[in-house]
């Protein structure tokens, strides 16, 4: 007799509870989805500009035409760096040499700012009035509006101290803010002013002396009665008051003149600049040289900078106390006492890197800070991924084998420094 399989029994049960699992999982994706759609549409309704009611902030935020975009951006002291490509120091960005508009959406006003080389040289935020600001870039000869690669929200960057307040510059670029949707993640700053940061810095000054090197302890040097740990202590200390009169906030990189500091790692100098948000970095210091000869004041400043703030502090210590301007190093750009840092090649066989580690480390990955040595590789954790940067300089004051130097330091140090202070809150225009 030949085999009959036996029938498969159709379990109903299983199949409508299977039915109705598909169901319900479809429709919480669905309703997720719904409700997804419905959030933003909302969080777009109640996002507005520049006290406008919703329908009119909503206009303001649209635009048609060419877009370009951005994909990376930093701050080096107060000025913007957007870029078209991820940032690398050895090749020229596509936005260099090019001009950006920046439209405040409130009030119509428009500036214009050319992209230089110097970091220090792109957008100025500290000249920004609170608003709500669009850019636009041209782009032979075509107006293209900037976009960001992906959706942004920035953390807060904070202009330095002016009049008691200061600038609280937000990046946002999300297609989400209107409806309907933004076609891009166009890139706008929202430009608030701010009274209430409290641990928030303005500058940043280090006394130079007794340092760790390569973690060797290198003691400060000393000549002609003057020890420098000793005198840019006192100088440090003397200038944060003068700076804070002028309503700056100012943190020191250390407040006693034995103790010892590094550049990188968590007890380094740079954390505690970093965790500052200081903008500006003021090394102080003083040189030494075999030949007694050798004198003069010196400034330097990071070569992905311009010499701009360097001159007018020279231009003022030269002019108004008996210092004069070092030519030993500097005279070769024809600027006396004022000079880009030496290049000097990293690990990676690359002579990117400005050789003061003040100016290197300090100015985040526009100037390469935390790559230069496996010691610098110490900082990557709180500079691989930021983008905030100090502007920089290092000021040597006099070389201490030098008689002269040393005797115009003793009699005009408290004229050098109120100097110093004037002419840097005139620089980065908190006094006229």
């Amino acid at each position: 007799m030949a085999y009959v399989p036996p029938k498969h029994q159709h379990n109903g049960k299983a199949y409508f509870i299977a039915f109705m699992a598909v169901l319900i999982l479809s429709g919480g994706i669905f309703a997720g989805y719904q409700y997804f759609q419905t959030q933003r549409r909302e969080n777009a309704k109640s996002f507005s500009i520049c006290g406008l009611n919703k329908e009119k902030s909503m206009e303001k935020l649209q635009y048609q035409g060419e877009v370009y975009s951005i994909s990376d951006y930093m701050y080096y002291g107060e000025s913007l760096n957007l870029f078209a490509a991820p940032y690398q120091a050895e090749k020229q960005d596509d936005v260099k040499r090019k001009n950006i508009e920046i439209t405040n959406l409130c009030d119509g006003d428009t500036m214009i700012y050319t992209m230089e080389n110097g970091a220090d040289r792109q957008i100025d935020v500290s000249e920004l009035e609170p608003g709500f600001y669009s850019l636009s870039i041209s782009d032979n000869l075509i107006k293209k509006r900037l976009v960001y690669k992906e959706k942004l929200h920035s953390e807060p960057f904070y202009t330095i101290t002016r009049d008691n307040e200061s600038r609280k510059i937000t990046l946002v670029a999300d297609d989400s803010l209107s409806e309907p949707k933004l076609t891009h993640h166009a890139l706008f700053l929202q430009v608030e002013s701010d009274l209430s940061q409290q641990d928030v810095y303005d500058v940043f000054i280090d006394p130079y002396g007794n340092r760790i090197l390569n973690d060797i302890y290198q003691p400060s040097v000393s000549g002609n009665g003057l020890n420098e740990a000793i005198e840019m202590q006192w100088a440090a200390e003397y200038l944060k008051a003068k700076l804070e009169q002028q309503g700056l906030k100012v943190e020191l990189a250390k407040n006693d003149v034995e103790e010892a500091l590094g550049y990188y790692g968590d007890r380094g100098i740079m954390k505690k600049a970093y965790a500052s948000q200081a903008k500006y970095y003021l090394e102080l210091g003083m040189n030494t040289a075999d030949q007694s000869a050798y004198g003069g004041a010196e400034i330097y400043y990071s070569n992905y900078a311009t010499k701009t703030l360097a001159n007018a502090l020279m231009y003022a210590l030269k002019k108004q106390t008996s210092l004069t301007p070092a030519n030993t190093y500097t005279w070769e750009d024809h600027s006396e006492g004022v000079s880009a840092a030496f290049l000097a090649k990293g690990k990676d066989g690359k002579q990117l890197y400005d050789m003061q580690p003040s100016l290197r480390e300090s100015g985040g990955r526009i100037t390469l800070a935390g790559q230069f040595s496996d010691a610098a590789l110490q900082n990557q954790s709180f500079v691989a991924e930021t983008h905030m940067g100090m502007q920089a300089l290092s000021i040597n004051f006099i070389y201490l084998s030098n008689p002269k130097d040393a005797s115009i330091w003793k009699k005009e140090k408290e004229l050098i420094m109120d100097t110093l202070a004037d002419a840097f809150v005139k620089a980065v225009h908190v006094s006229e």
